[in-house]
């Protein structure tokens, strides 16, 4: 509801910030810091930054606000000031940057301070106490010193936040970058978007890449065979044949592209915008060799996904909603028919959106999560809901069928791995096992696993995936000592030309325990099976995300043009 509005100031406001007690405003402006009377309407201070050259403005970024109204600002100088917010008079002025600072945040208790902009350096400042005298006695007063300085990121710093000790940072390069000293601790989430982006379809050696606002569909290449191929790097064979791109598919009017699938057999594509849910028939031989793409109307009633999959035999479409619910789409015929629909929420098994979305190899189980940890499964057979599992406090990042035992996979948000049988309908051994078990180093890891896949040859083999690791678990082997490293799998090529294989560690090429690691990508996105003995691993490298940038403020580093 519209209250009131200030008096009308010169020039435009590009940062504010209220105080403690909320009855004042202050703004930043170029040339200006100004202090204004809520209840009045009414500038009670004008400050005045300065400027370096008399023809050029300096223009105030942002602004903060100290319970003892100390005001902090960042201005385009590259300098730090801090203001007595009752007087407007200023206290201390530090030149902090080369460049605009364009970002700063106070500290919960308000002892520390820090700032960034286009010059990326994130500096920090300390608030310490000095002891003087007076007449009086003794008496204290503060003071801002430098403390440390980090360089995360290497474009512009636009936003900085706190939260539990913990320095948030973001800007011009898409990074959410996690830092703090000490210990001195950097976590960097690259910007990628929400899974699943991949499709594998395994009967036509297809994928399918989701974008914001496309899709791609590619016919993968073929490698030589390691036999034929002599003196071939390590874990690398060259390709007889290119891959193809045989599709791009824009959503209509380039609206963001939600969720999107491909079935396994490469005839039906489906993807959801915020508004619709569109369906397509996919030939990619087609006439003369070149690809066929129809729409088809979907005749019944079908709000917007969040998730979208197929089964196995590429027959059935599960849907869920945005509204909520599960729809079951039948693909057998010549049009589309609305199967069945589930009302996970109306009927109490889910309390929020499906987040996760899964059928079993057999199409008999359907296993949906929602963000408040609640997982529920509904079998075909019947139509009605067989089982909900035990609820956990962390909400489930990723989960998966096994496809020989219709076991249930289960992974949450704090790395606690859950091993649920859906035929006897309770946790498996190995679960129980490994519940107050984990290793300390699995459990500590940074990156939330967000696919879980298995090896058809070996029941006993789960692969887990995150941003940048595998992690192996091979049940038949014991588990490890809780304080134990996780061991790194590889060969003894890929260690130190100088080491002998025959002095490398045996856990690195045999592991003897349950757990061990592959550590050989940035940014993976998507894992999967294309044959029994191929998997397709599709990563996006750091530098793509970076070339594309604007230029980033020019550093001269020593040893560097």
């Amino acid at each position: 509801m519209y209250e009131k509005i200030l008096d009308r100031q010169e020039g435009r406001i590009l940062c504010l910030a209220w105080d403690a007690t909320g009855d004042v405003i202050v703004t930043g402006s170029a040339d200006a810091v100004r202090i204004w009377n809520v209840e009045s309407g009414h500038a009670i201070h004008r400050m005045k930054p300065g400027r370096v050259q008399s023809s050029r403005e300096t223009i105030v970024w942002c602004l903060a606000v100290t319970r003892d109204f100390t005001i902090v600002s960042g201005d385009s100088r590259g300098r730090l000031t801090f203001w007595e917010g009752n007087t407007g008079t200023q206290i201390e002025g530090f030149q902090t940057h080369r460049a605009d600072i364009l970002s700063l945040c106070l500290t919960e208790d308000e002892q520390s301070v820090y700032c960034a902009g286009v010059d990326p350096l994130i500096v920090s400042f300390e608030k310490v106490w000095l002891r003087g005298s007076n007449d009086t006695g003794s008496s204290r007063r503060s003071k801002w010193v430098k403390s440390i300085q980090r360089r995360i990121h290497e474009h512009d710093v636009r936003a900085l936040t706190l939260a539990e000790g913990k320095l948030l940072s973001a800007g011009v390069d898409s990074y959410l970058a996690l830092s703090s000293y000490p210990p001195r601790v950097l976590v960097k989430y690259p910007p990628l978007l929400q899974g699943p982006c991949v499709s594998i379809c395994p009967e036509v050696r297809c994928i399918m890449l989701r974008y914001s606002s496309h899709l791609e569909v590619w016919r993968l290449g073929n490698s030589a065979s390691a036999q034929v191929e002599n003196n071939v790097q390590e874990g690398e064979l060259p390709l007889v044949q290119n891959p193809v791109r045989l599709l791009t598919l824009k959503s209509r009017g380039g609206d963001e592209v939600v969720c999107a699938n491909m079935s396994s057999n490469g005839k039906w594509i489906t993807y959801s915008t915020l508004t619709a849910l569109c369906l397509f028939k996919f030939d990619a031989d087609g006439e003369n060799g070149k690809p066929v793409l129809q729409k088809v109307p979907i005749m019944f009633e079908v709000a917007s996904a969040h998730r979208i999959l197929f089964n196995s035999d590429s027959t059935r479409a599960i849907v869920a909603t945005s509204t909520g619910d599960i729809v079951i789409i039948q693909l057998s015929g010549d049009e589309p028919v609305l199967e069945h629909v589930f009302h996970p929420q109306d009927d109490k098994t889910l309390k929020d959106a499906v987040h996760l979305l899964t059928i079993s190899q057999d199409g008999q189980f359907i296993v949906a999560g929602d963000h408040k940890s609640n997982i529920a499964v509904w079998t075909t057979s019947n139509w009605k809901h067989y089982c909900s599992l035990p609820r956990y406090k962390c909400a489930p990042t990723a989960l998966a069928v096994q496809p020989q035992t219709n076991v249930l996979v289960i992974v949450y948000s704090d790395h606690k791995i859950v091993e649920y049988s859906l035929s006897s309908r309770k946790y498996t051994s190995f679960s129980r096992g490994l519940d107050n078990r984990h290793p300390v180093q699995w459990l500590s890891r940074n990156y939330a696993v967000n696919n879980i896949l298995f090896d058809s040859s070996n029941q006993s083999i789960i692969m887990l995936q995150d941003d940048n690791t595998i992690c192996v678990i091979n049940k038949n082997k014991e588990l490890p000592l809780v304080e134990a490293k996780i061991p790194r799998i590889g060969s003894p090529k890929s260690m130190s030309d100088s080491m002998d294989s025959s002095h490398v560690h045996p856990r690195i090429t045999d592991p003897q325990h349950a757990f061990h690691v592959i550590k050989k990508y940035k940014h993976l996105v998507h894992l999967g099976w294309l044959s029994d003995d191929e998997l397709v691993a599709v990563e996006v490298s750091p530098s793509a995300l970076t070339e594309k940038l604007p230029p980033a403020l020019k550093v001269k580093r020593f040893g560097a043009m």
